[in-house]
C-alpha cells in the first residue's frame, strides 16, 4: 500500500522522467479542479502519448470538464486507482486537486509541472520551472519517449501552451514556446479556431454575469 512521502520529491529530469512513463503501467492522471487548458491539454495529450505505446491510463479531473475542450478532452477508460500510478500534471499543490485532494494528495508517484512554487507534495517531480506551461515539459516528454504525436494530441499541447501564455502575450514566453508552437502547426491543428474557443467565446452563464454586473 502507498503511503505519504514525507520527505520531498524525488527530482527526476527529462530522461529519467520518460523512463518512468515507459517503465510503470495503469497510470490515472490528475489535472487541478477549475480546470484550464494547460492542466487539461497537458493530462490528455499525456493520456494519448501512453496509449500509443500500448499503456493503459485514464484521466480524472475534480470538476467538470467544460464543453470547450471536447476537441480533443473525451471521456476516459476507468484505470482502478488501488494498483495504479498516479500521475498529476500542472498541479503545484494537493490542494489544488480539490475534491481529489483527500484519496489522492499524499499517492502521487509522479508531479509534473512547470511551477516554481510546487510544494513536492509527490513522490517524484519533474519541474521545469523555465516552461512556459506544463504542456511544454508533456511535449518534450513525448519526444524524449520517441512517441509519435496525432493531430488531437497536437491539438491538446498547443491549448496548453496558448492558455498559459495568454495567445503568447505573457512574459514567461520563450523561443522554446514558439518552436514548439510552431511544430504543432504542422498537423493542421487549426488554431485559429482554437484560439477562438479559449479566448473570444463566452458562456451564456458568464455573459448573464457580465449583464448583471454592467446593470
Amino acid at each position: 500500500m502507498k503511503t505519504k512521502e514525507s520527505l520531498g520529491s524525488k527530482r527526476l529530469n527529462l530522461r529519467q522522467t520518460a523512463r518512468f512513463l515507459r517503465k510503470h503501467d495503469n497510470y490515472v492522471i490528475l489535472t487541478h479542479a477549475s480546470p484550464d487548458g494547460d492542466t487539461l491539454g497537458s493530462a490528455y495529450a499525456l493520456y494519448y502519448a501512453l496509449n500509443e505505446i500500448g499503456k493503459s491510463a485514464c484521466v480524472i479531473c475534480p470538476d467538470v470538464i467544460p464543453q470547450k475542450y471536447d476537441y480533443f478532452a473525451r471521456k476516459t477508460d476507468h484505470i482502478d486507482s488501488q494498483n495504479a500510478t498516479i500521475i498529476a500534471v500542472d498541479v503545484a499543490d494537493k490542494k489544488l486537486l480539490g475534491a481529489l485532494s483527500e484519496k489522492f494528495g499524499d499517492i502521487v508517484d509522479l508531479c509534473i509541472d512547470h511551477h516554481i512554487s510546487n510544494t513536492q507534495f509527490a513522490k517524484n517531480l519533474y519541474l521545469d520551472d523555465d516552461a512556459a506551461a506544463t504542456a511544454e515539459c508533456i511535449y518534450e516528454l513525448i519526444a524524449q519517449m520517441k512517441v509519435n504525436i496525432n493531430l488531437v494530441t497536437a491539438k491538446a499541447l498547443y491549448t496548453g501552451l496558448a492558455t498559459d501564455t495568454g495567445c503568447f502575450k505573457y512574459s514567461n514566453v520563450t523561443e522554446k514556446t514558439h518552436l514548439i508552437a510552431a511544430s504543432l502547426y504542422e498537423f493542421d491543428i487549426n488554431a485559429a479556431e482554437i484560439n477562438r474557443l479559449m479566448f473570444d467565446t463566452k458562456s451564456k452563464k458568464l455573459l448573464e454575469l457580465e449583464k448583471m454586473v454592467l446593470e
